[in-house]
């Protein structure tokens, strides 16, 4: 019975598993910017009436996880979703914070693309006192790690075909 435990038949099963969930999970983190690559930008004028940070990754500077979702013009309806870089999010401090109790009453213009009936990918955002450009916001760096996670996804699910081969071909010990 236990040397079912003691073959490494099982530990090619399990790692590909593994290797599948994770990048099943990077993937959907992933996937909101993907399909904002592919889509029309759309111009919103307007104020943040909600904003938040998800507690999981907020603040660690994790490419797609560390994101600010907030909301304009009193819409519960319609969330927005800001994919920005720790360093990206002090320079916009300088000139606009999600936090400040003003932030209400700053206007912004906001470029941002459809991914769902109620869920947008924000690609720049700007209002009188400074700004996110595409460029620094979507080439430089949703683009950048866009293909750096989805090297890293190719790879784990490389890695967790051929532990499955392994697993159909190996032999029982």
């Amino acid at each position: 019975m236990f040397r079912f435990y003691t073959s490494r038949k099982p530990a090619y099963l399990h790692f590909a598993f593994l290797l599948l969930f994770l990048a099943g999970w990077l993937l959907s983190y992933m996937m909101p910017a993907l399909k904002g690559f592919t889509e029309e930008d759309k111009l919103f004028y307007g104020t943040v009436t909600h904003a938040s940070i998800p507690s999981i990754f907020g603040g660690t500077d994790i490419p797609f996880f560390d994101k600010t979702n907030f909301q304009i013009n009193g819409d519960d309806n319609v969330n927005f979703v800001l994919y920005a870089s720790k360093d990206m999010m002090d320079d916009m401090a300088e000139w606009y914070s999600f936090a400040a109790m003003d932030a209400g009453d700053i206007p912004l213009q906001i470029t941002a693309v459809r991914v769902k009936s109620n869920l947008f990918v924000v690609h720049s955002i700007s209002s009188m006192d400074g700004e996110l450009s595409f460029d620094e916001l979507v080439m430089d760096y949703q683009v950048y790690y866009a293909f750096i996670g989805s090297g890293i996804v190719g790879a784990m699910a490389l890695a967790a075909q051929v532990l499955l081969i392994m697993w159909l071909v190996k032999k029982r010990a």
